[in-house]
C-alpha cells in the first residue's frame, strides 16, 4: 500500500487517533505507558519526509492495530 503524499497527513492523523482509542481500551497493560509510547513514537517521527520511511511507520502502526498487540 502506497500512501499518497496529499493524504498522508490525514492517514497518519487517523492512525494516531486509532492508536489512542485502542490504548484507552486496554485492560491488562499499563494504559499510560502505551499512550506515552505512541506519543513518543509519533513525536520522534514528526520530521520524517522520506515517503518510504513514512509508509514503513504507517504500516507498522496499522499492523499493531490489526493484530491488537501492545508495542
Amino acid at each position: 500500500m502506497t500512501i499518497p503524499s496529499v493524504t498522508s497527513k490525514r492517514l497518519v492523523l487517523r492512525l494516531y487517533r486509532d492508536l489512542c482509542r485502542y490504548g484507552s481500551q486496554l485492560q491488562f497493560t499499563d494504559r499510560e505507558y502505551f499512550l506515552q509510547r505512541v506519543r513518543r513514537e509519533f513525536d520522534q517521527n514528526r520530521n520524517v519526509t522520506d515517503l518510504k520511511e513514512i509508509e514503513f511507520c504507517y504500516k507498522r502502526g496499522r499492523t499493531l492495530l490489526e493484530q491488537a498487540r501492545v508495542i
